[in-house]
């Protein structure tokens, strides 16, 4: 039995870095691609971007109620599932709502996801543990978070679209991973002795209450952030070509015009 939840949470801690990296992997570069996909100005991106994020993060608090009313292995698989084919499908659509709507479904996927590995962790892993466990995961989504970008600009320079494949098949693992070695458990049979599921004294708790508005402040700012980083970029650098473009530009002008004259007056 011991054997069996450390496998587990070995299994989820290897999915939880692998899909942290597919998405650290794209994030940063969505404003790029759908600047060039699409011709997208900077500032309508960052609605959209920002939109995205805010379902992801609104979704996860409702969902958050409902972890523990389900089998968790399901809501994991399912998640996986659809963050596999948001990533899947963003390369082959040629409409940038449609490519938007999809990198919504993904933030909704990924948060259903921590979500329910952190529900996870707490039913199964005793107090002790649920501390280094909680830690290590918390180490593990910052490596993912510092080696997916590295990688995206590496794919990034040889195809625009292979940030979305490497997320795509990162994914994959975890999907095997989770039918290998999760077992599938009833919500309602893990704690026999528990008190009966009632969302309303969930939402009359101020310190949960508290807890979940920083949460959502902290996920969005953060997701924010990493996403802003290429349109701030992308400003500075056309701003940049600009004017580098019309120094040379005026300076040719001028070389024009000397030329020109020199010519002339040599003619004359």
């Amino acid at each position: 039995m011991i054997t069996t939840l450390r496998r587990s949470t070995i299994a989820l801690l290897a999915s939880s870095l692998l899909l942290t990296i597919g998405r650290g992997a794209t994030l940063p570069f969505m404003t790029i691609y759908l600047t060039r996909r699409f011709q997208l100005e900077v500032d309508v991106i960052g609605y959209a971007l920002s939109l995205a994020l805010v379902v992801g993060v609104l979704f996860s608090m409702g969902f958050g109620i409902l972890a523990d009313r389900f089998d968790k292995k399901r809501y994991m698989v399912w998640s996986v599932l659809v963050f596999i084919l948001g990533f899947s499908a963003i390369p082959l659509v040629n409409n940038a709502l449609l490519v938007v709507i999809f990198f919504a479904l993904i933030n909704c996927a990924y948060s259903v996801f921590s979500t329910v590995l952190k529900a996870w962790f707490a039913d199964r892993l005793t107090a002790e543990k649920k501390a280094r466990i909680f830690s290590l995961n918390y180490t593990i989504l910052n490596i993912g978070w510092t080696v997916g970008p590295p990688i995206g600009t590496l794919l990034v320079m040889h195809s625009i679209n292979l940030p979305f494949w490497l997320a795509a098949a990162c994914a994959a693992f975890p999907l095997v991973f989770i039918q290998l070695f999760l077992q599938r458990d009833d919500a309602a049979a893990a704690q026999p002795g528990a008190a009966p599921w009632s969302p309303s004294v969930l939402l009359r708790d101020r310190a949960l209450l508290w807890f979940t508005c920083s949460g959502l402040l902290a996920s969005f700012v953060g997701g924010a952030f990493a996403s802003c980083l290429s349109q701030y970029v992308l400003v500075v650098a056309s701003q940049r070509f600009r004017r580098e473009s019309g120094g040379r530009g005026a300076a040719g002008q001028r070389r024009g015009g000397g030329l020109l004259c020199s010519t002339r007056l040599a003619g004359g």
